[in-house]
């Protein structure tokens, strides 16, 4: 077991236990609550395993649905995120995603931006989506969907910030 999978499963641990027994009981404006374990489905090596992602973001969502008595939204949700990466990676970074790290080196701040903004906005529209489950409450769904994801960005790009590699 090298470093990369043991910074990997205290950050999986972390933000699981983070999302479910803090940020889970912020309820900004009585309805918003961040989700800053998509930090985790986010920063995932691009170079490992998809698969292992999928059964990961499975787990995730599983665990955090059982901490907090969900109805399955968070799973459903993080295994969609999981599944759609690779897709959203290649939409967002072109022909910099063929190359080793060119993610991070060889991009512009707006094909990250755009990632963060697509990994975010799909995960909480299918989150929504499952938890409300109906046509009538379509309003709630976007209303929560936009105002959640505008704050779930906001932490989670201060969060990529506070990591950030000096140079």
């Amino acid at each position: 077991m090298n470093s990369d999978n043991i910074i990997s499963i205290f950050q999986f641990i972390f933000l699981l236990f983070l999302q479910a027994f803090l940020l889970n009981n912020i309820n900004l404006f009585g309805f918003i609550n961040p989700n800053l374990y998509l930090l985790f489905i986010v920063v995932f090596p691009l170079n490992s395993n998809s698969t292992l992602l999928i059964v990961l973001g499975f787990l995730l969502g599983l665990l955090l649905d059982l901490l907090t008595q969900g109805s399955g939204g968070h799973t459903i949700a993080s295994l969609t995120i999981a599944f759609l990466r690779p897709y959203i990676v290649k939409f967002s970074f072109g022909v910099n995603y063929e190359i080793p790290l060119g993610m991070i080196q060889g991009s512009l701040p707006s094909q990250r931006l755009l990632y963060l903004t697509l990994v975010i906005f799909v995960h909480h529209l299918v989150l929504f989506s499952v938890i409300y489950f109906s046509f009538d409450n379509i309003i709630t769904i976007i209303k929560n969907t936009l105002f959640t994801s505008f704050f779930t960005f906001i932490l989670i790009y201060i969060s990529l910030g506070l990591f950030k590699e000096k140079k």
